[in-house]
């Protein structure tokens, strides 16, 4: 689906490995080595969660819940502040030239985030976000554990366009998942894979 640069009036991203890079292999590594959580991968994936972490992005499993679920596989003695940083350790930082974009994009058009998200990663993203000053450029957030809902099913993007007030065809969606943007499609927003070396200026005329 392709529109005029005149059509498009919002731009929805995506966090991780979009706006962020992850360090899936280092999270991997602190969960087992530092929370002895070995059998870690078979929850925790780049694209799409697994089992209880996934409930955790749905919202289906507070934070308690998510600390108890994970110590059940951790090493007597484990402590919950182990498991948060171990976590916090997938989120990298900020790609600097989606920095650079996102000053830039946010003059022209408005801007909001999209992400299947935890309470934890969370509150690291938007730390993030502050220490480069650019939490300020996005309209809205919206995160799947405050939605109870996640991509790629159609409902979180129904609801996303209907809370910021566009059309659908208004509406461009970034998304390193495949899956995440042919979700996007089916909604009926014009959606696009990232690639890292995208211009999404070049993309929008």
């Amino acid at each position: 689906m392709n529109y005029l640069c005149s059509m498009i009036k919002a731009i929805i991203l995506d966090m991780g490995g979009v706006i962020l890079d992850l360090d899936v292999e280092l999270c991997v590594r602190n969960f087992k080595e530092k929370a002895g959580f070995e059998g870690i991968e078979e929850f925790l994936d780049i694209y799409h969660q697994k089992g209880f972490i996934s409930d955790f992005e749905e919202g289906l499993l507070d934070e308690d819940g998510f600390y108890a679920e994970c110590l059940k596989h951790c090493p007597e003695g484990t402590s919950p502040k182990v498991i948060e940083e171990s976590l916090y350790s997938l989120l990298w930082r900020a790609k600097p030239d989606m920095v650079r974009q996102i000053r830039e994009l946010s003059k022209k058009y408005s801007l909001y985030v999209l992400s299947n998200n935890n309470p934890i990663c969370t509150r690291r993203f938007l730390r993030i976000l502050d220490s480069e000053g650019i939490r300020d450029c996005f309209k809205q957030y919206f995160f799947s554990f405050r939605m109870k809902l996640l991509k790629p099913g159609r409902e979180i993007y129904d609801k996303v366009v209907g809370s910021i007030g566009f059309r659908p065809e208004e509406c461009l969606f970034i998304d390193d998942s495949i899956s995440n943007v042919e979700g996007a499609k089916v909604a009926g927003l014009d959606a696009m894979l990232y690639k890292d070396g995208l211009n999404i200026s070049d993309y929008v005329k």
